[in-house]
């Protein structure tokens, strides 16, 4: 899947943030209304319920009444069955009323009406119990405190219903103020998204056809061979911008293509009557290059007669200069190595002691070196020649200058999934405009060379981006400098667990 389809820039963004926030504004007016409606007919709902449930209390106690009415009056079996039916399912509600404390005038109210349920059923059954035991005083006077319970019952229902029907009321009015808000602020903001559609669609249309109509223009100018076109002007940082640019370089690249090949032709006519001098010229020069080559010391010869040397030292005594003159031998035997030939850290760090070596023998001790290496990286593959430009830069350009005593260390270490090799020194430092050049692909300024083998940062930089086949430079090195203080380049070697790295 083309992953320019989820980069949001340009007039890509525009219209999707444009119609994102439209869809937002409609979607939260579309959902606080709907929760709205969700609360009223919640709200509806538990009105209806609660006078569902106090209608059916009330109706189970005007049955009880008109049972126990009828036993007493008739002593019918039927009448009594049917009382304690009801008894019981009026004594299971009264028990589901909560007794807690509360301070609720709603929940003070049920709470009141279980209790009276309850003193009423206690009435109704002492009327039962007297009216089989045939004391008729005692049943009517139990009967008539049961009607006066019941009197009370169906007021506190009464009220309870109407508070509720109020408050219900209430929030009805409220939520229904609310929703005829959220209607006129839908229809506002529908009308202005409607509008700004329409400015927006018009503007855009504008904006957007304005420069690609110039630009065909000019499309056909160039065509018709007139390349003195005025570039065209793009105000917004989109991809009419990009395209605009494009097209004017194109227009620049192709004038100056042009004229190149008007030189070449000039040249050309030149080259001409110069070639039977060139001719004379070449013999010369291979003339010159032999003479150039009798002169070259043989590095083969170079690198054995510092062997011979340090042997002889050695046999006189002078471990000193045995010690160093073996060094630059060393030195010499490793640059006569093959660039393309990888080797083991081991033998990178190596080499780098050698040159530290010399250089501490040249400068005493106005320089510092010291090493902090993880062991299980030693085998591990990598380009040769790789270090010790770092190095020798980090000494000529941040400690040569330096009176005072310099250090460089050498850090080689494994971190998460790749080496890290950090090359430290506490000299002079780089500015920022410094380290970028480095890091520059097109340096502008001047490009720092090896002195010793003869190869730069940047060299040294392209191998690696080359041997590991990366791309991006900050996945190969990295550069922290503060003038004054420092600098810490780091350079960042794949690792794949198995000891050897071909690369």
């Amino acid at each position: 899947m083309n992953k320019q389809i989820f980069r949001f820039v340009g007039i890509r963004k525009k219209i999707i943030v444009y119609y994102l926030i439209i869809t937002i504004l409609l979607g939260v007016t579309s959902l606080f209304a709907n929760y709205n409606a969700r609360i009223v007919s919640s709200q509806v709902e538990m009105i209806l319920e609660d006078y569902a449930y106090l209608s059916e209390l009330n109706n189970d106690v005007n049955i009880l009444m008109m049972e126990i009415e009828k036993y007493l009056t008739t002593k019918s079996s039927e009448a009594l069955l049917n009382y304690y039916t009801i008894y019981n399912d009026l004594q299971r509600k009264s028990r589901e009323i909560s007794k807690e404390a509360n301070f609720e005038l709603d929940e003070l109210m049920l709470k009141n009406i279980g209790n009276m349920i309850d003193n009423l059923l206690l009435e109704t059954d002492d009327a039962v119990r007297a009216k089989r035991g045939r004391i008729s005083s005692e049943y009517i006077q139990h009967f008539t405190r049961a009607n006066e319970i019941n009197d009370h019952i169906k007021y506190y229902i009464s009220s309870l219903v109407d508070n509720k029907l109020e408050q219900g009321a209430n929030e009805y009015q409220r939520i229904t103020s609310n929703m005829t808000f959220i209607s006129y602020a839908s229809l506002i903001i529908i009308i202005g998204s409607f509008i700004l559609n329409i400015f927006l669609a018009i503007l855009f249309s504008y904006r957007l056809t304005r420069p690609i109509v110039e630009l065909a223009h000019n499309a056909e100018q160039i065509s018709a061979g007139n390349f003195d076109v005025e570039p065209v002007k793009i105000e917004t940082d989109d991809e009419v911008k990009v395209l605009a640019k494009a097209f004017e370089k194109m227009v620049v690249n192709i004038r100056q293509y042009i004229l190149e090949i008007k030189r070449q032709a000039a040249v050309e006519t030149k080259l001409k009557e110069q070639e039977m001098e060139n001719l004379k010229v070449k013999s010369l020069l291979k003339d010159a290059e032999l003479k150039s080559l009798q002169s070259q010391i043989n590095p083969h010869f170079l690198f054995n007669t510092l062997n011979a040397a340090s042997q002889l030292s050695m046999m006189e005594g002078a471990d000193n200069a045995s010690e160093f003159i073996e060094s630059i031998a060393k030195l010499f035997r490793y640059n006569l190595r093959k660039l393309e030939e990888p080797v083991n850290i081991s033998e990178e760090i190596n080499y780098v002691r050698n040159y530290m070596h010399i250089l501490k023998t040249r400068f005493g001790s106005r320089i510092a070196f010291c090493t902090e290496i993880d062991e299980s990286v030693l085998e591990i593959k990598m380009p040769c020649m790789i270090i010790q430009p770092i190095v020798e830069n980090a000494f000529i350009h941040g400690l040569e200058n330096q009176e005072e005593e310099g250090k460089i260390s050498l850090v080689v270490k494994h971190v998460e999934g790749e080496i890290q090799i950090k090359v430290i020194d506490d000299g002079t430092g780089m500015t920022e405009k410094q380290i970028e050049n480095l890091l520059s692909l097109e340096p502008t300024g001047p490009i720092v060379k090896g002195h010793t083998t003869g190869i730069g940062i940047h060299n040294v930089i392209d191998r690696l981006r080359l041997y590991y086949n990366i791309s991006d430079i900050e996945n190969v090195i990295d550069i922290e400098s503060e003038k004054g203080v420092g600098t810490t380049v780091t350079l960042k070697i794949p690792y794949d667990g198995g000891g050897i790295n071909n690369g």
